[in-house]
This record gives structure tokens, sequence and C-alpha cells, in this order.
């Protein structure tokens, strides 16, 4: 009997948890040729440097926003359009901010080519201090 209000009060302490999803239309858009026009090669390059796995040059800085007139054309790059496959790495994203950065009025990267560098100058242990440079060499599209 005197176990019946703790009982009692478990009962009204629980956890619930609800997830929701919802499934992704498919969609599809078709581009011809004639819709875009392609530039030259470009290039573009970024370094980071991490001691202990951070990279504190980037630690408290980060670039955001949007492509658009009213934010003068702040890019971010984590929302840059690629078309075509690249690695995945938050230097290959640094460069592709560069690479757009540094050519202003293009929309998308068309089918980037990547060259990764990773240098371990500390006894060859990347854990203590590591180098990375990508550069990214690719066509830039621009819609019509």
């Amino acid at each position: 009997m005197k176990y019946l209000p703790i009982f009692i009060s478990l009962l009204f302490f629980s956890c619930t948890s609800v997830h929701k999803t919802v499934k992704q239309p498919m969609s599809h858009v078709e581009l011809n040729r004639s819709d875009f026009d392609l530039t030259e090669q470009e290039t573009a390059e970024a370094t980071s440097v991490k001691i202990l796995n951070i990279d504190f040059a980037r630690l408290f800085t980060n670039k955001t926003g949007f492509v658009d007139e009213m934010n003068n054309g702040v890019i971010s790059a984590t929302s840059i359009p690629v078309v075509g496959q690249y690695l995945a790495d938050r230097t290959t994203s640094y460069a592709f901010y560069n690479l757009m950065d540094n050519n202003p009025g293009t929309d998308f990267i068309f089918y980037p080519q990547t060259e990764k560098k990773v240098i371990c100058p500390v006894l060859g242990i990347c854990l203590i201090n590591s180098i990375t440079t990508v550069r990214v060499t690719s066509r830039l599209g621009t819609f019509k």
C-alpha cells in the first residue's frame, strides 16, 4: 500500500516521442543545353589548417547568406548549387564558395573536378596538425 503513490506518480511521468515524416514529391526538371550558358574552366582554392582537429581560423567565422542583389550577392557555402558529384567536406565547400565568389553572376557549378591534398607535418599524424588544400576546377553556368 505504501508503494501505490509512487506507482501512480510513475504513470504520470513518461516520455513520449512523436515522429512525423512527409514523403518528398518526385521533382524532375528537364533542361536543354539552350537553357543555360557555360563559362570556360575556372579555378579556385581553399586551405584549412586544423590543430587538434579544430580549424581555429574559421571557428568564429561563418560565411552564410543568400545569392541575391539585396544581400550584396553573399553566397552560402552550404547551399551552392552543384551539378555533378564532388567531395563532400568543409574545405571543398570553402573552395566552391571561393569559386562562386570570384565569378559573380553565375548560377551553378557544372561537374567540378576537385584535387585534395592533405599534409600532416607533425610526425605524419593528422590528429595533431593537418593542412588541407582543395583546388576546384569547373565550368560555371548561368541560366538564360
